[in-house]
């Protein structure tokens, strides 16, 4: 849940009213504040509860999980909360964090049921973005799967970690990732950078979740604010109207 409070974090004065005055602001919030708001420390996430780890606990606690990349919200304790917590699983998840060279975390091309626009990575040679690396069992990675809609929305494929660089010190080989099924370029081949995630040189152009919300919204010809957003959420031949849009 989040509260009314939370709605400071969104830039557009008139927009942020309109949400806080809004009988449904928690639908729209959840819509708006992705990737929501995560600890910029490694740290054991363990029954909705944040624990902080030293780098000399990273090996230990990851010991036998396999490192996936958290480019969006699955960084984010709310989230992790949602996907794991009172699923008769173990919701104890390891959360690391780095740096990753010529690459940036963007938006999908797609909306996700609950309204927003999802991350991706895209190449973007000469760029560090900041990242997060959750360590999963095999029952944690085959949920996640689930939670990610594989193979509809993501596919999940390994790369190399020769491009990481984790704040603990801990070097693995290869790490899992999930990757937009529906790419993450848009029309006349612009790629948006998601602001809320730190980057070093980066080469594309940033925007904020509500941004890029009134991006789709202009390119389907609709008037964004919040109705357009709760239409996406609840009318699923609406979304894929948006989403499909040339």
């Amino acid at each position: 849940m989040f509260s009314i409070s939370d709605a400071h974090m969104i830039t557009d004065p008139v927009l942020r009213d309109q949400i806080e005055q809004h009988p449904r602001a928690q639908d729209l919030l959840r819509a708006f504040l992705y990737p929501y708001f995560a600890p910029d420390h490694d740290f054991l996430f363990r029954g909705g509860d944040v624990v902080a780890m030293e780098p000399s606990d990273v090996a230990t606690a990851t010991r036998g999980r396999t490192p996936v990349l958290a480019v969006g919200s699955n960084r984010a304790p709310v989230q992790l909360t949602r996907k794991f917590t009172h699923q008769n699983l173990s919701d104890e998840i390891p959360v690391t964090h780095g740096w990753l060279a010529h690459h940036d975390i963007v938006y999908s091309t797609h909306i996700t049921g609950y309204g927003a626009v999802p991350a991706t990575l895209a190449p973007s040679p000469g760029t560090r973005v900041r990242i997060s690396v959750t360590w999963l069992t095999p029952t944690q990675l085959a949920h996640m799967h689930v939670t990610e809609s594989v193979p509809a929305h993501y596919s999940y494929v390994q790369f190399p970690g020769r491009d990481l660089d984790l704040d603990c010190g801990v070097t693995p080989d290869h790490i899992g990732m999930y990757q937009s099924a529906r790419g993450h370029v848009f029309d006349r081949g612009a790629v948006f950078a998601l602001s809320a995630i730190e980057a070093r040189d980066r080469r594309f152009t940033s925007l904020e979740q509500w941004e890029m919300m009134a991006h789709f919204a202009k390119r389907a010809g609709q008037v964004f604010g919040p109705a357009f957003v709760l239409r996406v959420i609840d009318d699923p031949v609406f979304r894929r109207l948006v989403v499909e849009q040339d």
